[in-house]
């Protein structure tokens, strides 16, 4: 795929597409177009921050790096996904790892680029900063409004969620989510997981498969009563 063939997915979906025709331009000239292998990181906790990253196609597994160094997954990324924003913020070591699921490409603005775009217009920080604002939106909702459901429908939320972040419409959405992925991020065990994704299996809400979680209606999984 060349710059001007990620720059129709980019500017179709997620952050980039919200923003003026002049500031894409501008970051679409300055980034860089990198390839990432099954299982390669683009970035690991406690590497300095280099920059911006979007997902431009295949998959990104983003996960937060606890104290005894063990990874809890917080999200499977799909195309038009933003990441990396918070140290270029803060300006201190990835808190996260992201890792390629699949072979997988991303639009890399480097921290300099970044840099001269802000500089050159202290109001684009706002621009960038909706970016955090947009994930910690999304953060808090899950915590506010589905952490706090009995296990069955805190599962149908959050995968109804996953599907929205996918932006996948009124049609089917597929999640390449493992059992043991879908644990960590909803917290619990895998067989507290797998129970769960059963009752909603046999509710006809998911369809579950070697490739990942199916999700024929988001809209009926999130009505989902338990």
């Amino acid at each position: 795929m060349d710059k001007q063939a990620a720059a129709q997915v980019l500017e179709a979906r997620g952050w980039l597409a919200e923003q003026s025709a002049d500031l894409r331009a501008e970051i679409l000239a300055r980034g860089r177009l990198r390839a990432y292998a099954d299982g390669q990181a683009v970035y690991r906790g406690g590497d300095a921050p280099d920059g911006l990253y979007a997902l431009v196609s295949g998959r990104m597994r983003l996960a937060t790096v606890q104290e005894d160094g063990r990874e809890v997954v917080i999200l499977h990324a799909g195309p038009g996904h933003w990441f990396g924003e918070v140290s270029m913020v803060d300006g201190l070591p990835r808190g996260q790892t992201a890792v390629a699921r699949g072979d997988s490409l991303v639009l890399h603005l480097p921290a300099q680029a970044f840099a001269r775009i802000v500089d050159a217009d202290p109001r684009r920080w706002a621009n960038f900063a909706g970016i955090l604002s947009r994930h910690l939106r999304q953060a808090t909702h899950y915590l506010g409004e589905v952490l706090a459901l009995p296990t069955p429908q805190r599962a149908a939320r959050l995968l109804a969620l996953l599907c929205r972040l996918e932006e996948a419409g009124a049609g089917p959405c597929i999640l390449p989510l493992s059992q043991d992925d879908l644990a960590g991020m909803l917290g619990l065990s895998r067989q507290t997981t797998n129970r769960a994704l059963g009752r909603l299996e046999r509710a006809g809400l998911v369809r579950l498969g070697y490739g990942g979680i199916q999700v024929p209606d988001g809209a009926a999984l999130e009505r989902y009563p338990g």
